[in-house]
């Protein structure tokens, strides 16, 4: 045979190369596979992250330990507002105040008050929330704040005299340096901020009847969550506050309102009610008959 016949056929050659980049693409589209479900499986079943974690991101346990150490932050300090915040990061899916006398509530009825700083802790977000007009079940689980000692109470029955401890002229200088103040109960300050009207309309929609819909913004038009608006009707009125409905912004409230009810809204920090009041009145919008609503926007001075 000639050397010329053993050389490969032309058909079996192409044959080969595509068989090798078949091969290839294969190798290239498993590799890509093997690192996209590696790195999502590691994803879903890796370790938590422990750390740089935003405080509505902890675990329910962990988020009503964080709520007690804000309300000892403001047992400290007395920064209602700072409070709010705080609790509001925690985008609570309603009141934040009510929130947090659920869970004073849940953790003394745990044994929390049991622990160093569980008395000290449940008080303060008592103090807190009972100071905005919320109630839980905590209140009846504290202690009282001053009860008699039992030796005390048993040598006063037993008629012996009890004499006081006579205190020295000068309190040792370590004494005085490790003595610390007892907690007092501080009321809740009120909001040095003072915020005037911007705009005020009407609007018909079939989805969102008489309803009020109230922003808080400051001179750059960002939202400021945690203000308390007013909304008030013959001799009843009732506080909302913005920022709880995490899903609208930070400015945004509202307030449902009733028909054939005039009500006057404003801001519970002292700012004047609007010039006129609000009421659901009719209205029509694609062809068909709704309650009136309003769109109001107090803007920081």
């Amino acid at each position: 045979m000639r050397p010329a016949d053993r050389r490969p056929q032309p058909a079996k050659t192409a044959l080969r190369r595509a068989d090798g980049y078949l091969s290839s693409w294969l190798f290239a589209f498993g590799l890509i596979a093997g690192l996209i479900f590696g790195i999502a499986f590691t994803r879903a079943h890796g370790p938590w992250r422990r750390g740089n974690a935003e405080p509505w991101q902890l675990h329910p346990h962990d988020r009503q330990h964080y709520m007690m150490a804000v309300a000892l932050e403001y047992a400290h300090r007395g920064d209602l507002g700072r409070a709010l915040d705080k609790l509001i990061a925690l985008r609570p899916l309603g009141d934040p105040l009510s929130q947090l006398a659920e869970a004073a509530c849940a953790l003394g009825s745990r044994g929390y008050l049991g622990s160093a700083g569980g008395i000290p802790a449940i008080r303060s977000a008592v103090e807190l929330y009972a100071a905005q007009g919320r109630a839980g079940c905590a209140e009846q689980l504290l202690p009282p704040l001053a009860t008699e000692a039992p030796a005390a109470a048993q040598a006063t029955r037993a008629g012996t005299e009890i004499r006081p401890t006579p205190l020295p002229t000068k309190p040792p200088l370590q004494a005085a340096r490790l003595a610390t103040p007892t907690p007092r109960y501080r009321p809740a300050l009120p909001d040095q901020r003072s915020f005037e009207l911007l705009s005020l309309r009407s609007f018909c929609d079939l989805r969102r009847p008489a309803l009020i819909e109230v922003y808080v913004v400051d001179y750059l038009g960002r939202g400021i969550p945690g203000q308390r608006i007013r909304a008030r009707w013959g001799d009843e009125e009732d506080i909302f506050v913005s920022g709880l409905k995490t899903e609208r912004g930070d400015a945004y409230a509202d307030f449902q309102m009733d028909e054939g009810i005039d009500y006057a809204i404003s801001m519970a920090s002292g700012a004047d009610a609007l010039g006129a009041t609000l009421s659901a009145g009719p209205c029509y919008t694609e062809n068909r008959q709704t309650l009136k609503s309003y769109r109001v926007t107090f803007v920081e001075r």
